[in-house]
């Protein structure tokens, strides 16, 4: 009786690099193709601005002008194949600071609209804190914030609440 070799010999592959997966590679590129779509859409003088290989910074401008889907699709998936040969991380700045600013803008938003609701819902301490701060704005401030109180009152159109808030966005560092 002969002895048969064992196809499958374990110690042949014990010192060999593999390397990353194939999905590995999949969700690699697919990462590189969503932050070129979030790059691009931050405008095309933040692209040129950006100082990137010409190949890619023309790539990136065409991706506004393809509407059709599966266009756009193929385009993206050449980005990330550029964008594969490329440092990413300066692009990966940009964005993450375009995010924060974004962030902060919306915490901002959020802190006025606070503030108006405290003025409509009858802080008057807060209406009397501002008017001493901005005296030369702060009659407007009163008719507004009465205004917005009436209409919560009725149900009616937030018309100078919508106003009350704009105001609010014109004053120089409002704290509440």
């Amino acid at each position: 009786m002969s002895k048969k070799k064992p196809l499958y010999r374990p110690e042949e592959f014990d010192d060999r690099e593999f390397g990353p997966s194939k999905s590995q590679l999949k969700r690699d590129s697919v990462e590189l193709q969503n932050l070129g779509t979030e790059f691009a859409a931050l405008g095309d003088k933040v692209i040129r601005e950006a100082e990137l290989p010409p190949e890619l910074e023309a790539a990136l401008l065409l991706i506004k002008a393809l509407t059709k889907h599966e266009a756009r699709r193929r385009h993206m998936q050449y980005v990330g194949k550029l964008m594969r040969a490329f440092d990413t991380s300066r692009i990966r700045q940009i964005v993450e600071a375009a995010r924060q600013g974004h962030a902060i803008r919306n915490d901002s938003f959020h802190k006025l609209e606070k503030l108006r609701d405290r003025l409509v819902d009858g802080d008057d301490d807060l209406v009397q804190q501002i008017f001493e701060a901005h005296p030369d704005q702060g009659q407007r401030l009163r008719q507004l914030v009465l205004a917005a109180r009436r209409e919560k009152e009725t149900d009616k159109p937030p018309a100078s609440a919508r106003a009350l808030f704009k105001l609010l966005h014109a004053l120089p560092a409002t704290e509440d």
